[in-house]
């Protein structure tokens, strides 16, 4: 297991687990263009809130090292993300400080996507 894939095991299971290789594949977009926000906000919904926080405080404990992005894009491959974030239109830091601001919001806005399995 790598430093990384220990210290932020939490993130590890988000990344891997939401994150994969084909994770746009694995839901009904119904018509949307598949989007990280979605997906966040649907891990939201289907965890318990004490798992929302582990990974939430791990990627606070993340973004606090003055990491470069390059930096970021080798820990997140690490911790098993296959989402790249330029595609978007923004760098590794903003993605993952709009992880945490989704993590943030009211539960309300939380949303269950379908998944095709």
């Amino acid at each position: 297991m790598s430093e990384y894939r220990f210290k932020f095991s939490d993130l590890y299971q988000f990344f891997g687990g939401y994150f994969y290789q084909g994770w746009a594949n694995d839901y009904r977009w119904e018509a949307a263009k598949p989007n990280f926000s979605a997906v966040v906000r649907h891990f939201k919904a289907v965890n318990p809130p004490a798992t929302v926080n582990l990974v939430r405080n791990q990627l606070e404990d993340l973004l606090a090292v003055d990491f470069d992005e390059d930096e970021l894009h080798n820990i997140l491959s690490e911790l098993g993300s296959n989402f790249y974030p330029p595609a978007e239109g923004v760098n590794y830091r903003q993605w993952l400080e709009s992880i945490l601001e989704i993590l943030a919001e009211s539960p309300t806005k939380s949303r269950v996507l379908r998944e095709l399995r």
